[in-house]
């Protein structure tokens, strides 16, 4: 797959089928995208392109940092490189560009650039300046331009729609299990070990901390994970404890993980990946660190009879 981070180094093409979006997640709604213009791009021997942005527009159009990434760029581009996208042009999204109008962004980079004999979007896909370049805008440049366009149906799962404002929501408010009816895989990341307190190796549970690689990850919701570490290609089942330690009235932030196997290296200075597969518990303060550790010993038998009794539902 051929990655292009700016557009003066893409040769207009002779044909193409594209698409456009942030595409943040690629949930299984995208998926049903990406896999149409994948095998049409196949069928006519034209190359299927995907046209995204980075940073998210949400960082630059609302001016906030609340981190909202479901994935990475990283992560992204390997997810449309195993699916079999041909090209990728990744527009860097400045407070210029975003006032770019749907007319010249279709004319000069769609049509001028990639040249598509289709363009296949979601039903609530927009783009350009004050989201001009809306389905009913996309429907009359294509069929000025003679060109196919593929509007697969808003998908659901038990009534709800896949999308990544969704399956933000449900990251955010600790539904883990939820998220992959939605997403098509566990949520997860990759993670730095980052030095502690020691507070768990003091408490005869050992953890290592660590913070998201990409600094606009969307975090779950303060509490006790059931979780999956995959170090140096092998997978390790684990406690994760996300929130303040208000046991000790810490006031940082933390992230922390206890594998529970003996078969692990070391995790300091190594990254990880984790995935976050069940909330346990909400956080909560304890009234000594005797009460704190007999409920880590009750997580810990909660999450041992998930590893024993229903593996298989963790194979995602």
């Amino acid at each position: 797959m051929e990655v292009i981070k700016a557009l003066k180094d893409l040769e207009p093409l002779k044909s193409s089928v594209l698409t456009v979006g942030n595409y943040d997640g690629i949930h299984l709604g995208h998926q049903d995208v990406i896999n149409h213009i994948v095998e049409f791009g196949k069928k006519n021997a034209i190359p299927s392109c995907v046209i995204t942005f980075d940073p998210n527009p949400y960082y630059i159009l609302r001016n906030e940092g609340s981190p909202i990434n479901i994935q990475s760029t990283e992560s992204k581009l390997k997810a449309l490189e195993k699916m079999g996208v041909d090209k990728v042009l990744v527009i860097p999204f400045t407070e210029k560009f975003s006032k770019v109008t749907a007319a010249d962004f279709a004319d000069e980079i769609i049509s001028k650039t990639f040249n598509p004999k289709l363009i296949a979007v979601g039903e609530n896909h927009y783009f350009g300046f004050k989201k001009e370049g809306n389905l009913d805008f996309l429907v009359k440049f294509c069929l000025d331009k003679n060109i196919d366009l593929f509007t697969p149906e808003i998908k659901k799962t038990d009534d709800r729609i896949i999308s990544s404002t969704e399956i933000r929501m449900l990251i955010r408010d600790g539904k883990l299990d939820i998220v992959p009816s939605l997403l098509g895989r566990f949520y997860g990341f990759k993670t730095r070990v980052v030095h502690g307190s020691h507070r768990g190796k003091s408490l005869n549970y050992p953890t290592a901390n660590f913070v998201a690689i990409n600094k606009h990850q969307v975090l779950p919701q303060d509490g006790v994970y059931f979780s999956r570490v995959t170090l140096e290609g092998e997978k390790y089942f684990g406690m994760c404890n996300i929130g303040f330690r208000p046991t000790f009235n810490e006031k940082k932030f933390v992230m922390e993980v206890h594998i529970l196997s003996n078969k692990f290296s070391d995790l300091y200075d190594k990254n990880f990946y984790i995935e976050f597969l069940l909330k346990i518990r909400d956080e909560k303060k304890f009234d000594n660190k005797e009460t704190l550790v007999k409920q880590i010993e009750k997580d810990k038998e909660v999450c041992i009879k998930l590893i024993d009794s229903s593996k298989e539902n963790y194979e995602i």
